[in-house]
């Protein structure tokens, strides 16, 4: 098998199991880049490089973009295990098999594998890597998963984790009765430039008065 990106299967979980499910509903008469577009929300250019390619490599569509055989096994949950298992025979060497050929595989050693093998950078490597993870499982119930993950990735998005960031409790008050007695004398407005006493203590004043009395002295006797 050449190297490069071509040489294997490349298409996210979340295209791979909402294109499931209009198939499921209704099988269309010929797949194009419009109607991908408009079934997955996408723009045409990358439905056509990155789904009609793969999606013919894999044989679920022809040529010209005509549902195969296959395109009918892939949406029968019946036969969407036999479907996954064909197509890691067809198009996986048997050292990847060997070495990973169980639904619980690491993610990031498949991927080291596609790194060497494919010669491509890391985040093609792990695209394949997911998809080849994906046909290991073959579990038709993964779409329920997938669903489940993305619609906690809403609830959880970054833009609300910060807006419940910058809501922050306002302090409560805290009234306190304070007691009149305690409180300094409040100084009247035309005194308030006036030199006002120091008080050194509550101590009621004392006033003693002095009585001073003369009595003059009498003269001696001769």
């Amino acid at each position: 098998m050449a190297n490069g990106d071509a040489s294997f299967p490349k298409i996210a979980g979340s295209s791979w199991w909402k294109l499931r499910d209009l198939f499921k509903r209704k099988v269309p008469a010929i797949v194009t880049p419009t109607y991908l577009a408009t079934a997955l929300s996408m723009g045409e250019a990358s439905a056509r490089s990155n789904l009609i390619g793969p999606f013919k490599k894999i044989g679920i569509i022809d040529e010209d973009g005509k549902p195969t055989d296959r395109a009918y096994d892939w949406r029968d949950d019946h036969k969407y295990k036999t479907v996954c298992e064909a197509l890691i025979e067809e198009y996986y060497p048997q050292e990847l098999k060997d070495l990973f050929h169980s639904a619980d595989s690491d993610l990031q050693q498949v991927t080291n594998w596609f790194m060497s093998h494919a010669r491509c950078g890391e985040p093609a490597a792990k695209m394949f890597a997911r998809f080849y993870i994906l046909l290991l499982k073959a579990d038709p119930k993964e779409a329920d998963v997938a669903v489940a993950k993305k619609e906690g990735t809403k609830k959880s998005s970054p833009k609300d984790n910060k807006k419940q960031a910058k809501v922050t409790e306002k302090p409560e008050l805290e009234f306190v009765e304070e007691n009149p007695a305690t409180q300094p004398p409040t100084v009247p407005a035309h005194t308030q430039n006036q030199t006002v006493p120091t008080v050194l203590n509550n101590t009621p004043e004392h006033h003693i008065n002095v009585h001073l009395t003369y009595r003059p002295s009498h003269p001696q006797s001769r």
